[in-house]
């Protein structure tokens, strides 16, 4: 029994000592530790900052690039209203040549002008078979004409065109219009129209103009004409000149074998 109480006292005396001990050292009850950050929280995905728009002071509405008036444009937008069926209308051929034109001066093509083949209008129309890699149905304005072209008059060539027995297919030709500074009339090596800053003579004065940009988007089928209008003031690349003086159609015998060509006309703006 006393050995019991003894022990107790013992204890209890060694606790009251280790805690004077404790708080006379400093010692602060420990807590709860607090969570370290991690990369993700520092490194997460930020809110995006947008940038405003705002007006630079130096800039003004002159400073700004405005849209220009397109010339060709206005000029279709005028023709457009006045109406193509008001334009004056100049055959070239309807069942033969008029008066003053010629196909003389086409090159390595054979040519019937009475083929009743295939016919748009009328009784007869153009057929021309092309013999070499280059051939052209060439239609030109002779001395001897009564009728001069102003080019600030004609406005537009019109033909029908079909392949015949054959689809055509829209990159099987082009067309070219020709012009003369001097001349009223075709004459031969005329060199009267000139580009500016053309530094060779390799290439054509005049742009050679597919079907594939007058309208022609496919191929036309056998046994069918399409009209096509060829506006002048839309070939950008042609040069200044003063009259309108004869047109060719060129191809090759690999593109097409024969093709066929019906009711040609110029429209011409009516007189003042």
């Amino acid at each position: 029994m006393l050995s019991f109480c003894y022990c107790r006292h013992t204890t209890l005396f060694g606790l009251l000592l280790i805690t004077l001990i404790m708080v006379g050292c400093g010692v602060q009850p420990t807590t709860t530790p607090q969570a370290a950050p991690t990369i993700a929280s520092i490194f997460g995905t930020l809110p995006t900052i947008r940038p405003v728009a705002t007006l630079d002071s130096n800039v003004t509405n002159d400073s700004i690039p405005q849209p220009t008036p397109n010339a060709t444009a206005i000029m279709q937008a005028t023709i457009s209203a006045l109406g193509e069926d008001k334009l004056v209308v100049v055959p070239v051929y309807t069942d033969a040549l008029s008066s003053g034109w010629s196909i003389t001066h086409s090159f390595q093509t054979t040519i019937d002008l009475k083929s009743q083949d295939y016919v748009e209008q009328g009784h007869f129309a153009i057929k021309a078979q092309p013999n070499l890699t280059v051939s052209t149905l060439y239609f030109t304005l002779d001395k001897t004409t009564t009728r001069y072209l102003a080019r600030n008059r004609v406005q537009a060539l019109r033909f029908y065109i079909s392949g015949g027995n054959e689809s055509l297919e829209k990159d099987a030709l082009t067309i070219a219009i020709i012009g003369s500074n001097t001349y009223p009339y075709w004459v031969k090596n005329d060199t009267s129209v000139q580009i500016e800053g053309r530094v060779t003579d390799n290439g054509p004065v005049f742009s050679e103009t597919r079907l594939s940009f007058l309208g022609v988007n496919k191929s036309i089928p056998p046994k069918t004409y399409v009209k096509i209008t060829v506006w002048l003031n839309e070939l950008i690349y042609d040069p200044i000149y003063s009259y309108v003086t004869g047109f060719y159609f060129k191809t090759e015998k690999s593109a097409t074998s024969t093709f066929y060509i019906d009711d040609v006309s110029l429209l011409l703006k009516p007189n003042p």
